[in-house]
């Protein structure tokens, strides 16, 4: 991309809402859990219900049999399994010059620190947790929070997500919507939303801006 103003083509987007695991964060390839931790936070993960991280807890305990202790030490390997999509993070800091950008992100919140601390969602305006909120994709209410938060309307976002379900919400609520699938095409589909503004265009018009004064 260079060294350019990032802009999309529909002029009246403010905001571009992503969602966060297979989107902006994927699972490592070669990541297999062999330690007891690691093994304990695969388990953890597949009881998420996205909703009620009390509900979660007791599953943790009546399902798997697992000690705070040993929640503990497995909550921080749950991240620790995904990377970001370097491709599309390294376009945020263009685009946050423009527009706000958020996460929706389905998931419970016991690992959130972790998840903080090895992402960095500090350049995000908004991150919405749907276990914090008692709310989950596709409910509507989740996109009109969201996008209270942001201070813009349903309409002037761009909604980024790899499941259809939530997708067809966001454009029943006349988001504009690209659903993501292999990231290379999707990566794509993303890049025609946008066009460029060269810095040598942008310094050529203020050019003739300043000659004609």
């Amino acid at each position: 991309m260079g060294n350019v103003n990032m802009e999309l083509k529909n002029n009246k987007i403010k905001a571009i809402l992503f969602d966060l695991v297979g989107v902006l964060v994927f699972k490592r390839k070669n990541y297999f859990p062999k330690s007891k931790k690691q093994l304990n936070a695969e388990k953890i993960e597949k009881l998420y219900n996205h909703l009620n991280d009390e509900k979660l807890l007791l599953d943790i305990k009546e399902k798997l049999g697992l000690t705070v202790k040993e929640v503990n030490e497995a909550l921080p390997y749950i991240p620790q399994k995904y990377k970001k999509f370097k491709k599309l993070w390294n376009l945020l800091p263009k685009f946050k010059k423009k527009y706000k950008i958020a996460i929706i992100n389905n998931g419970n919140s016991l690992a959130d620190k972790y998840w903080r601390k090895k992402f960095d969602f500090g350049m995000f305006d908004v991150f919405v947790n749907s276990a914090k909120e008692g709310i989950k994709k596709p409910d509507p209410e989740i996109y009109f929070l969201t996008c209270k938060r942001l201070g813009v309307k349903p309409e002037c976002c761009v909604f980024i997500d790899d499941l259809p379900e939530n997708i067809k919400i966001a454009k029943k609520l006349k988001m504009e919507t690209i659903l993501w699938g292999g990231k290379k095409n999707s990566y794509e589909k993303f890049i025609s939303l946008v066009k460029e503004k060269s810095r040598k265009k942008v310094e050529k018009s203020r050019g003739q801006t300043s000659t004609g004064n």
